[in-house]
């Protein structure tokens, strides 16, 4: 007859401790799926906002235009706020006389809280990947530690009396292993995925700096 894991009764006949480590590991697992839908939902609106401004700015539109349309958002978020807040501090300025310096300043500082609002969770995900797999390990050596306990008290040792606490102990491993495979993969693309916002970001910025440095020479030429 062919062996069949069952994990519920592997999980009801581990001990407290084990239990408490498959516990947790699920609790773990299941945060972090949560984490990693969210981030993944949250960046393919980004690459929307992304595609939807590039459509507009590089559009037949005036600087003036946009900044109407934008203005009238309720929440601006990545790069519809890094154009907002460089473009009111342009026209705030313009008639005190252009600074740059405070432009690129302002800009720096909206990339940096745009930066931060995209981290979020990531700790959470870096340490599930880190330390899943050992809390694993823990409940793995308990639980064998108990196996081996209670072979002190048996006068005859065979393999199906080994078998299944080395089973309820090992589960805590592969446990622990699912946990932290997803939540490895998914920090290490939301890590690549920040950092090409943020170059689209810098790069965007650069670029509308230089647009409002030739809007200012040719209001000088008129």
């Amino acid at each position: 007859m062919a062996f069949e894991l069952n994990l519920l009764s592997l999980f009801i006949q581990a001990s407290l401790v084990v239990k408490l480590v498959l516990v947790t590991l699920l609790i773990v697992s299941f945060v972090s799926w949560w984490f990693i839908i969210e981030k993944y939902i949250t960046f393919k609106r980004v690459e929307k906002d992304i595609y939807e401004f590039n459509q507009l700015f590089w559009g037949k539109n005036s600087l003036d235009n946009i900044f109407s349309k934008v203005l009238n958002k309720e929440k601006l978020v990545g790069i519809e706020q890094i154009f907002f807040v460089a473009y009111k501090e342009f026209k705030d300025s313009k008639d005190k006389g252009i600074n740059f310096e405070s432009i690129k300043k302002i800009i720096e500082i909206s990339i940096s809280r745009n930066e931060e609002t995209l981290s979020k969770r990531l700790s959470f995900l870096s340490t599930a990947a880190s330390v899943s797999p050992y809390i694993g390990l823990f409940g793995t050596v308990w639980g064998i530690m108990n196996a081996f306990g209670g072979l002190s008290q048996l006068t005859q040792v065979s393999i199906t009396v080994v078998a299944p606490g080395i089973s309820e102990a090992l589960i805590a491993t592969a446990l622990g292993l699912f946990a932290a495979i997803p939540a490895l993969i998914s920090y290490n693309w939301n890590l690549n995925k920040i950092n090409t916002f943020i170059n689209e970001y810098s790069n965007f910025s650069e670029e509308l700096i230089i647009i409002l440095a030739k809007e200012i020479d040719e209001n000088k030429r008129l």
